[in-house]
């Protein structure tokens, strides 16, 4: 009985190490928040996964960096440990309103959304 509940414990402590391990640590961020048409902006965060020195694409309407599938792009070299930031430029000519910022690495999403606002 007390060894079934020690391989019963042993058991699900593995499982939570395991799914602990599995757990993703991808992340973006746009700083300001809030800009006017110009303004210069910082993406960051994590691409967990990506290797040290990829280049991290972040995607918006709002940003005036060379487009990739025609939509403007800030880029980010890939860091120890995933991190990642960046420094562009909001389009001079973007409308006010709320732009979904969206990254990519190695040839695939990072699937994470941040936002920007254009006032």
């Amino acid at each position: 009985m007390r060894l079934a509940l020690v391989i019963g414990l042993a058991a699900i402590l593995l499982g939570a190490a395991v799914a602990g391990a599995a757990t993703s640590t991808v992340s973006l961020r746009v700083r300001p928040t809030v800009v006017p048409p110009g303004a210069l902006v910082r993406v960051s965060g994590n691409a967990d996964g990506c290797p040290r020195g990829d280049t991290v694409l972040a995607l918006s309407r709002a940003f005036a960096g060379r487009p990739f599938a025609g939509v403007g792009t800030i880029t980010a070299r890939v860091r120890a440990g995933g991190a990642f930031s960046g420094l562009g430029r909001v389009r001079r000519n973007a409308r006010a309103g709320r732009y979904g910022v969206t990254a990519r690495c190695g040839g695939g999403n990072l699937g994470v959304l941040a936002h920007v606002r254009v006032r």
